[in-house]
């Protein structure tokens, strides 16, 4: 594999890995102690998008062309089943997947300290939506007025796939948001959250950059049924803020006052992390702060470690919008440096799993 090949598939390890370790700290809440992490069901539903993607990836080097979307619902079904679900009598029975047997999906055994850990992502909406056999789509919208992150947090893999247009991930994104959640707010906050990590798979693209080009969809949806207006200008008012390099409350802002589509309105510091566009402002805003730092420490010469910055990003991100802005933050910033902090990684209960999963994407999408 060429040495591009290499940083590209480090990039995606490290954003699936990313998105893990913000799930989990902010899962955990700051009163834990980090020597042992596990992840909630929205990393697992993120795996199952990866999933999904990766069986529409290899059909088509088969050949065979197949519905992505379809492919999709059907992992989440997938993952529906694994939970002790029972699916919907009328709908279709998804065959079984090698992610099906990951430990992942055992419950954790109760009285450890991880025990509910998984459970602590399970929305209910998501549930409802795959429980009820019909599969959602942008025709067909289901939980219309939701604009939590459910959708969001489990987006991210949807930008890993490499050698497409920005156009066609942002349009993926939304088709598989649909499946579960019909709010605007929620599904173009997913189509821009995993818009930016695609941007971040080309070789020098900065954050700012990556997060401004994925605003071009947005904007031009912003004004269409089904758009989200003023959602690219409170984004870019964000990745424009003078406060990074001060660590300032312009992103906070910006969770606060920015109203979605339905009219609702999150609220600022942890409670921002409750709506789709929240959890992404905060999120974003830690990511690029975290970003600005080692470019001002190393244009003043002092040494820089991704690792600790990243640490200190997710933190920040969990603190002020929990476990869905801290998943936005590691997966940015996994894909932009491709490291992850190590002392974190090994206290990650799932990482063996999310590696393997990871691997077996990178082995059916890049070229060798």
């Amino acid at each position: 594999m060429s040495s591009s090949h290499t940083a590209l598939g480090a990039k995606i390890r490290a954003c699936l890995l990313g998105g893990a370790l913000g799930d989990a700290l902010g899962t955990a809440g700051p009163e834990r102690l980090e020597d042992t992490l596990s992840v909630s069901s929205a990393t697992q539903l993120a795996l199952y998008s990866l999933d999904g993607l990766l069986e529409a990836v290899e059909w088509a080097n088969s050949g065979v062309g197949a519905d992505e979307t379809a492919c999709i619902w059907l992992a989440y079904l997938r993952w529906l089943r694994g939970r002790g679900i029972a699916l919907p009598e009328t709908g279709l029975v998804p065959l079984p997947r090698p992610i099906d047997a990951e430990e992942l999906l055992h419950p954790t055994p109760a009285g450890t300290a991880d025990a509910g850990t998984a459970d602590a992502g399970l929305d209910p909406e998501v549930v409802s939506a795959l429980s009820s056999g019909e599969m959602g789509t942008r025709q067909r919208p289901v939980n219309t007025e939701s604009d939590s992150p459910a959708a969001l947090v489990r987006s991210a893999p949807f930008g890993l796939l490499p050698y497409v247009p920005t156009e066609t991930v942002y349009k993926l994104v939304l088709d598989a948001a649909s499946l579960t959640h019909g709010h605007p707010a929620a599904r173009h906050a997913s189509a821009v959250f995993a818009a930016t990590v695609h941007g971040l798979l080309s070789p020098g693209t900065t954050l700012a950059a990556a997060a401004e080009k994925a605003l071009a969809p947005a904007d031009a949806a912003a004004d269409s049924d089904g758009g989200v207006p003023g959602l690219a200008d409170r984004l870019r008012s964000v990745i424009s803020g003078p406060d990074f390099a001060t660590g300032g409350t312009a992103a906070s802002g910006a969770a606060a006052g920015g109203t979605a589509a339905g009219g609702t309105t999150s609220g600022s510091g942890a409670t921002g992390g409750t709506t789709a566009e929240g959890a992404l402002t905060l999120g974003l805003s830690a990511a690029l702060r975290a970003e600005n730092a080692l470019a001002r420490q190393a244009a003043a010469g002092a040494p820089a470690s991704p690792e600790d910055t990243v640490t200190a990003a997710l933190r920040e991100a969990a603190a002020a919008g929990g476990a869905p802005a801290a998943v936005v933050a590691g997966s940015l910033l996994g894909a932009l440096y491709g490291v992850l902090p190590g002392p974190l990684l090994a206290s990650l209960r799932e990482r063996a799993a999310v590696e393997r999963l990871a691997d077996s994407y990178v082995s059916a999408t890049i070229a060798p």
